[in-house]
């Protein structure tokens, strides 16, 4: 299962009985993602995040997550990680016990999801237009696949067949 937290600027305290719940969301196998929605160009957002986790997760370390990871092919074979915006190169996660327990998007990815009601984009994609808007869907599609179904792809059938599909 996973919570999904988009916001820009200041988090909003969740205080010490909502953090204690965040806690044990994930600690019972939950997966936080956490998405900047000014799409990386004011740091208030992951600072606040940052400072929640510490709070959370004493002594977690949260750091990129390698490309190498299974959340950039588990379904998709995603090389950046972008949303509306692609200004960081890489999504930051925390990982404990062999799964990714939190992840922190900075490229604000429901920006690159969002519709008006009449079915279009709400937000231009920069600078990589549909392409990137694309690219964003896929992340996002590996990003439920990873919350739902964790690491399936990384066990050995599932890695020779994508090598052997993509010719490696």
């Amino acid at each position: 299962a996973g919570l999904y937290l988009a916001g820009q600027g200041g988090v909003p305290s969740a205080g010490e009985a909502g953090e204690a719940q965040l806690r044990r969301f994930v600690d019972l196998g939950g997966m936080l993602l956490f998405d900047d929605a000014d799409g990386g160009t004011d740091r208030q957002f992951e600072k606040d995040v940052r400072a929640l986790i510490g709070r959370m997760l004493p002594g977690a370390t949260i750091m990129p997550v390698s490309r190498e990871h299974v959340l950039y092919r588990a379904f998709y074979l995603v090389g950046t990680p972008v949303g509306r915006t692609q200004i960081h190169g890489d999504v930051l996660g925390v990982q404990e016990e062999g799964r990714l327990k939190i992840l922190m998007f900075r490229n604000d990815l429901g920006g690159a999801l969002a519709r008006r009601q009449d079915g279009q984009h709400l937000h231009p994609c920069v600078p990589g237009g549909a392409i990137q808007r694309e690219w964003g869907v896929r992340f996002a599609i590996n990003i439920l696949l990873y919350a739902t179904c964790t690491d399936y792809k990384s066990d050995p059938a599932h890695v020779e067949t994508l090598l052997r599909k993509h010719g490696r």
